[in-house]
C-alpha cells in the first residue's frame, strides 16, 4: 500500500513535456506597426500534463519619427507564471487558464521636440535617455493544439492589470514591452505563439 501511494506522489510531479515557443503574431507589426519591432519566446514545463510552469522573454524597439519629435526606445520583459489544464480526454493538447508576474525595464528618450511660439518662433529641444520600469499581473485563458507531431499553435486572451511604474508626468513611455500602452493601466491582448514540444517523456 505505501509503494503505491509513493507511486501516485511521484506522478504527481512527473514531467511530462516541454515545450518551446514563438510570438508569432508580433510579425505583424510589420504591417500594422512598422516603428515597432519586437521579438517574444516561452519555455513551458509540464507536470502530468496538468500544471504548467511558463517562462517568457522579450525584447522590444522603437524608433517612432513624427514631424514634431523623434521618439526612440529598447527594451526587455520578462513573466513567470503557472497555468492549468482542464483537458481529460486529450491531455496532450491544453485548454485552460493561468497567471503571470510581470516585469519590464527599457530605455527611450526623444529628440528634434520642435515648439511654436508667437514671440520667438520655432525652436527645439530634446529628452535624454531615461531608465523606466514596470510590473504587471497577467490572467489568461487559452488553447494548445497539436498541428503536426510535437508541433502545436496556441493562442491565449490575456488581461494586464499594472501595479508599479509605467508612468511619469514629464516622459512618459510610448509603449511598455510586453504590457502596451503605458497610459492605460489595465491592457487586453492575445498572443500567437507556435510550440515545439521536445520528445522528452512525452505521454
Amino acid at each position: 500500500m505505501a509503494q503505491k501511494t509513493d507511486e501516485k506522489k511521484k506522478d504527481g510531479w512527473e514531467i511530462t513535456g516541454i515545450k518551446i515557443g514563438m510570438d508569432v503574431g508580433r510579425f505583424s507589426n510589420f504591417l500594422f506597426k512598422p516603428e515597432q519591432t519586437s521579438y517574444a519566446g516561452s519555455l513551458d514545463v509540464g507536470f502530468n500534463n496538468k500544471y504548467f510552469i511558463i517562462a517568457e522573454a522579450g525584447y522590444s524597439e522603437i524608433n517612432l519619427d513624427r514631424d514634431n519629435y523623434n521618439y526612440i526606445s529598447d527594451g526587455t520583459f520578462y513573466k513567470i507564471g503557472l497555468d492549468y489544464n482542464m483537458l481529460k480526454k486529450y491531455p496532450t493538447d491544453f485548454l485552460g487558464a493561468g497567471f503571470r508576474f510581470a516585469y519590464s525595464t527599457l530605455e527611450h528618450s526623444a529628440n528634434n521636440i520642435r515648439f511654436e511660439s508667437e514671440h520667438w518662433g520655432s525652436y527645439y529641444t530634446e529628452k535624454e535617455s531615461e531608465t523606466n520600469q514596470t510590473m504587471w499581473l497577467e490572467a489568461s485563458f487559452g488553447l494548445k493544439g497539436e498541428i503536426f507531431k510535437n508541433v502545436y499553435f496556441g493562442w491565449s486572451a490575456i488581461i494586464k492589470v499594472r501595479f508599479y511604474g509605467g508612468t511619469d508626468d514629464k516622459f512618459q513611455p510610448y509603449d511598455i514591452p510586453g504590457f502596451g500602452k503605458a497610459a492605460n493601466s489595465i491592457s487586453i491582448g492575445a498572443n500567437y505563439f507556435i510550440y515545439y514540444q521536445i520528445p522528452f517523456n512525452r505521454k
